[in-house]
């Protein structure tokens, strides 16, 4: 039995198509080379399969084109069974991954393990997880069970190898898969030991480490070593929860019902859509504990290196500076008197400071002149006198001028929402002084390596032979001192890191960059140290035995600090200190807040909230981790004149009607700035090939990571608990579109949660897995919903209706379309390969949007299309009003009272609608509205129940007692 990999129905004979190259195009066009460095999100093993040779090579292929690539893929390899050598790189967190390895005699020559095996290890990783994760009756996820046809005999290695590849349907970090690890080798030793492994390190070494660590990649399916056989799924298995007496299930799904071509998603090591899970209490207690370095009663923590004391270049001493040479003495006063280390922080701004260059104080350069002052108030009110130094290198300064930067200075808010800080201006300086930053910075690191060593120098040798050197805090400042402009700690407990690249933060899995660079870069620091008093030793003249042999000893000292940072456990312990100088409590909450920043590749849009904006550089205090992934270029009406010719004639076919043309066009630019300025919820409705599904997949090329798609749950269950498990919430942050795709007809909408993430003010909560507290965020997308079918919307309030927006995508796109059809007049020819246009769009098309977003400032114009729709769908779901216009007359001697409205709504409502009645209070309150208050006489008046429809009456006369008048805008 196979799973399938396409139909085999067969058709009429046709004649041969041309070849497809759409994959190898695709992933020629994503090569990774020295002219273009990109992470590597896959890896093609360079070999042979057989007389076939294959070159290697390294590809990146961004989020939102991977589900591209993997259709692909699956159409071209596993369909076809082609050949291919692909390897996927492994999610920070994602699928759970398990290499089974296992390696005997070459007296094997069949497969030794079974069924049975292969049931126990799947009970064995189920059973472990339930301990880990916390199932419940929701709890519903696939395990995906993949071997080779046979054993690999290896005559040259004498051995011969089997093994078992294991995909389990849930997301989690990479300590989480270690730790499972851990967990189930002694398990899998005891239910295996049947059989006779020779694995050099026993059991340890049958569960791939390196695959459950992250640091290998992951064979795609479909894929294979070089002159290997492919791993093929023979397995799957649905796991469910019994929480009445706490067991799992263990369900056996038909290969023959799983499409593996549709479902290649579910198999890949890059799977985004697996469910996730809340840590058990017990294993959360268990990563707590887990064995690290503490240095008890540390008093070099981040909070007590924070600047102290006071200095002789005081503010009021500065107000008097009338000439250079005073400029220069209280300078160099104030530099003088740093000297606890604490301080040193001051002396490094200063010597950033003063190497940027003449565009930051010249004339012409205010904006950034400024800036420099803010990042120095922020740092500390001491360095007042240093912003006067700057601004004293113009040719234009004025020492008269002293007392207006003072003033300035003072309403310069010690924590302005620009967020400069040090960081900042030591990115200023690598940017355009980078020559002169290089030579700063190795001098500050020298002066953090100094105090490690003791300041060892020619003048100060001292006579401590025993002196071990530095503890472990001491190697984690160098190690700060280093990288704290590119790296940051946002959570101590969970060692999670984020590393600046470019202008954007990207989260850097357990700090494993900043790891490595100890046992490298700052290792080699350490080494060219030791080397240049070893060159002092030799070089004495004339020779002097005593300070040769005192220079010696202190290299061996700055050598065993090398040995040291070589090693694992070392290594360890100066990542564990390193955390807390890292550490930003706030960072999470500052990444991608700012509604009106837009990150490209080449730089970041900055909207005005006045209208307008600008295209500029990037900054670390921009707190960008979100990117569209392409470059911005302004709009060149000649050189893109037909690119944009192409895309106005795509937008006009998908919305052929001008009014909804022009809000459309509105709609989608306002995407870009992220407030929620009208508060709407767009509804796409349309019946079968009338392009939302590839607009949206446009907008997803063309947004890269600010393009979300919502589960439909979000929108029609019960709100989440305010710090509740939700990282489908925690996805959403910084998003701009966030988009629900096809919703089922009677799906129904909870009007709350639509509300509080439509209003762009209401703040909401989520967490990670991972994550201990909530995050809290004001969403900043446009939510959007693509059906066939309207949702079910109960409420018919105000607050509900003004948001919502129906657009009705009225083309068909058709092979034959058909001119002056009355029922679809707006038919056009279809393009199958309208897609692979996008790349060559999307920089036009987005230069576009940012035009018009710079004009509308994000505000969307009604158009009476879209608002005569919106109110059709509000009446369609207006039971209310329907009752009263189908059973309440006017009569001046009439009244009615609750009793009598309830059973007559009751048994219209059963007889029109069914299901579940409306609550009454709402019918209540609609008819207070309508007919006045009920409280007052205890009864509607001047109403009746319409007679029965037998009841004779005359159809030619108008009745003007009828109620025809029930607007749904009276709630």
């Amino acid at each position: 039995m196979s799973a399938k990999l396409a139909s085999s129905k067969k058709g009429p004979t046709i004649k041969p198509k041309m070849p497809d190259t759409r994959y190898a195009e695709f992933i020629k066009s994503h090569y990774i080379d020295a002219e273009n460095p990109l992470p590597t999100t896959n890896t093609r093993i360079k070999g042979e399969h057989g007389e076939i040779k294959m070159g290697g090579g390294n590809f990146h292929i961004p989020d939102h084109e991977y589900p591209t690539f993997l259709k692909l893929y699956a159409e071209k390899i596993v369909a076809t069974n082609e050949l291919e050598n692909l390897t996927e790189k492994q999610l920070e967190e994602g699928a759970i991954l398990i290499d089974v390895d296992l390696k005997y005699g070459l007296d094997v020559k069949s497969r030794l393990h079974n069924e049975t095996h292969i049931e126990e290890l799947v009970d064995i990783l189920t059973d472990e997880l339930s301990k880990m994760l916390q199932f419940d009756e929701n709890t519903n996820f696939n395990i995906y069970i993949q071997q080779k046809p046979d054993v690999n005999i290896l005559e040259d290695k004498g051995i011969t190898k089997d093994g078992v590849h294991v995909v389990i349907g849930v997301k989690v970090d990479r300590r989480t898969q270690s730790d499972l690890r851990k967990r189930i080798i002694p398990r899998i030793q005891e239910s295996w030991g049947d059989l006779p492994i020779k694995n050099v390190d026993g059991w340890e070494d049958v569960i791939d480490n390196a695959i459950a660590s992250g640091t290998n990649g992951w064979q795609m399916y479909g894929s294979r070593k070089p002159n290997h056989d492919v791993y093929r799924l023979c397995n799957i298995f649905n796991i469910r929860y019994d929480t009445d007496d706490n067991s799992i299930s263990r369900l056996p799904i038909s290969l023959e019902s799983f499409d593996i071509v549709k479902n290649i998603e579910q198999l890949s090591a890059r799977c985004t859509t697996h469910p996730a899970y809340f840590f058990t209490s017990e294993y959360i207690t268990e990563r707590s504990n887990s064995p690290v370095s503490i240095t008890s009663n540390r008093q070099s923590t981040a909070a007590t290196r924070r600047i102290t004391g006071t200095t002789t270049a005081s503010n009021m001493e500065i107000l008097r500076i009338s000439t250079p040479e005073q400029l220069k003495e209280a300078l160099a006063n104030f530099l003088d008197e740093l000297v606890m280390p604490q301080e040193y922080e001051m002396k490094e701004a200063y010597d950033y400071t003063m190497i940027l260059p003449d565009s930051y104080y010249g004339i012409g350069s205010f904006v950034k002149w400024i800036r420099v002052g803010w990042a120095l108030r922020n740092i500390s009110d001491k360095l007042f006198i240093v912003w006067v130094a700057f601004s004293a290198k113009a040719t234009n300064f004025a020492y008269s001028s002293i007392s207006d930067l003072f003033n300035s200075w003072q309403t310069f808010d010690l924590k302005n929402p620009k967020g400069l800080t040090k960081r900042s201006i030591m990115h200023w300086a690598k940017q355009d002084a980078a020559e002169l930053y290089k030579r700063v910075r190795a001098t500050t690191i020298d002066h953090y390596i100094d105090q490690t060593v003791k300041a060892i120098t020619l003048d100060n040798l001292g006579s401590d032979k025993s002196a071990r050197g530095c503890g472990d805090s001491d190697l984690a400042n160098v190690l700060y001192q280093m990288y704290k402009d590119e790296f940051v700690c946002v959570s101590v407990k969970n060692n999670v890191w984020y590393k600046l690249k470019g202008h954007r933060w990207v989260e850097n899995d357990s700090g494993t960059t900043l790891r490595k660079a100890i046992s490298t870069i700052m290792r080699d620091l350490y080494w060219n140290r030791a080397s240049a008093f070893m060159e002092q030793a030799t070089s004495i003249d004339p020779p002097d035995e005593e300070r040769t042999k005192r220079l010696q000893e202190h290299a061996d000292k700055i050598l065993k600090i090398c040995e040291r940072l070589g090693r694992a456990n070392e290594k360890k312990n100066i990542m564990t200190e390193a955390k807390e100088l890292f550490y930003d409590s706030d960072f999470i909450k500052k990444l991608d807040s700012n509604p009106y920043l837009l990150s490209f590749k080449n730089g970041v849009i900055e909207f005005s909230p006045d209208g307008g904006g600008v295209f500029r550089k990037g900054y670390p205090e921009d707190y960008l981790s979100k990117s569209t992934g392409i470059d911005y270029a302004p709009v060149n009406e000649q050189n893109d004149a037909v690119t944009i010719a192409e895309i106005k004639d795509f937008m006009r076919k998908l919305f052929p009607i001008e009014e909804i043309h022009n809000y459309m066009w509105e709609h989608l630019a306002s995407v870009l700035i992220g407030k929620a300025v009208t508060q709407t919820f767009n509804m796409y409705i349309g019946i079968g090939q009338n392009g939302k599904s590839v607009l949206m997949d446009f907008m997803s090329t063309c947004l890269g990571d600010y393009y979300a798609g919502v589960p439909l749950p979000l929108i029609t269950d019960k709100r989440t608990k305010i710090g509740g498990l939700a990282p489908e919430l925690l996805e959403l942050k910084g998003a701009r579109l966030a988009v629900i795709n096809e919703p089922s007809k009677g799906d129904q909408i909870n009007e709350g949660m639509m509300k509080q993430l439509t209003s762009g003010i209401e703040p909401i909560q989520a967490r990670a897995p991972y994550m201990l507290q909530a995050v809290s965020f004001v969403p900043q997308f446009k939510l959007v919903v693509c059906s066939n079918e309207f949702m079910v919307v109960k409420s018919q309030d105000h607050g509900t209706w003004r948001r919502i927006r129906v657009v009705d995508f009225v083309s068909l796109f058709t092979d034959k379309p058909v001119k002056g059809d009355s029922e679809k007049p707006y038919q056009f020819l279809i393009d199958r390969y309208i897609t692979e246009k996008f790349a060559s769009w999307k920089t036009v098309f987005m230069a576009m949007l940012v035009d018009i977003a710079f004009k509308t400032k994000g505000v969307v114009k009604d158009c009476d299309r879209v608002l005569s729709a919106s109110k059709s769908y509000q009446e369609s779901l207006d039971y209310v009003g329907d009752f009263i216009r189908d059973r309440i007359v006017i009569d001046s001697e009439g009244k009615l009272t609750k009793q009598t409205i309830k059973y007559e709504f009751e048994s219209w409502y059963s007889s029109n609608y069914g299901g579940k009645l409306p609550n009454i209070k709402e019918i209540h309150a609609y008819m207070d509205k309508k007919f006045g208050k009920y409280e007052k006489k205890r009864a509607w008046v001047g109403i009746s129940i319409r007679a029965d429809e037998t009841t004779e009456h005359d159809d030619d006369d108008d009745d003007d007692d009828d109620i025809n008048d029930v607007d749904v805008n009276d709630l």
